[in-house]
C-alpha cells in the first residue's frame, strides 16, 4: 500500500517530533489545540502529538498488525491522515486524543485486512489465472503454496502487483485498472501478461 499525505516524509516527521519532544516534557499538551494547528497545516503540531504519544500508539498498532515494521508504517500513515483530516475533528463527538487513537487503530486494522487478503491468495487464485489465460491444459497444475505466491507478489513493483491483484481478486477489467492506477490500458495489459508469464517460468 503507497504512503500518502501531502508529501509527509518519515525523516521530516521524526525530525519534527524530536524537536517537540524536549518541550513536551515540560508542558502539558492540549490535543484539541494541536488538531486545530494540524488543520491549518502545522506539521510541528503533528510532531508534538507524536512525541507525546509515540510509544503508546506504536504499541496499539503492534498489537493489531503484530509486526514491528508494519506497525511503523501504520503510525506514519495514521499521522499523515491526522494532518490531512484534522479539520474534520468534531469535539462534540469525542476527545481529540480519542480521535487520534481511533485513526491509528483503523489504519492498523485496514493494513491487517490487506495483509490477510494477499495471504489468502492460493489455489483458487492460481487456478483462476490459468483458466483466464488458457495456456495451461490442466489448471490443477498451477496449484502453488500460498506463501510462495506471496513471496513472488512481494517482489513485484507496486503498480504491477496491484494490477494483478485487481484483475484476479477484484475481477476488474483492464480499463478499470488503468483508470485506477492512472496508466495507459496497454501498459496494464503488458504488466499482467508479463508477470503471469514470469510466475509460470518460476514454477517450471
Amino acid at each position: 500500500m503507497p504512503h500518502q499525505g501531502a508529501g509527509f516524509k518519515k525523516a521530516e516527521f521524526h525530525s519534527r517530533a524530536a524537536q517537540a519532544d524536549t518541550n513536551l516534557k515540560r508542558e502539558a499538551l492540549n490535543y484539541e489545540r494541536a488538531l486545530l494547528e494540524c488543520a491549518s497545516g502545522s506539521r510541528s503540531a503533528v510532531g508534538k502529538v507524536y512525541a507525546r504519544e509515540k510509544d503508546q500508539l506504536r504499541a496499539v498498532a503492534h498489537r493489531i498488525v503484530r509486526d514491528k515494521s508494519r506497525a511503523e508504517d501504520v503510525i506514519h500513515d495514521a499521522f499523515a491522515q491526522i494532518l490531512r483530516y484534522a479539520k474534520n475533528f468534531d469535539p462534540a463527538r469525542g476527545s481529540a486524543r480519542g480521535w487520534i487513537y481511533a485513526i491509528v487503530r483503523n489504519t492498523a486494522f485496514k493494513m491487517q485486512e490487506n495483509a490477510r487478503r494477499e495471504l489468502a491468495l492460493g489455489e483458487d487464485t492460481l487456478n483462476a489465472i490459468c483458466e483466464r489465460e488458457q495456456t495451461v491444459p490442466n489448471p490443477a497444475s498451477c496449484i502453488l503454496d500460498s506463501m510462495a505466491l506471496r513471496t513472488m507478489l512481494d517482489q513485484l513493483e507496486p503498480n504491477r502487483r496491484a494490477s494483478l491483484l485487481l484483475a484476479i481478486i477484484d475481477g476488474r477489467t483492464h480499463e478499470e485498472i488503468a483508470e485506477y492506477l492512472q496508466v495507459p490500458v496497454g501498459t496494464v495489459k503488458a504488466w499482467i501478461r508479463r508477470e503471469l508469464m514470469a510466475m509460470r517460468r518460476r514454477r517450471e
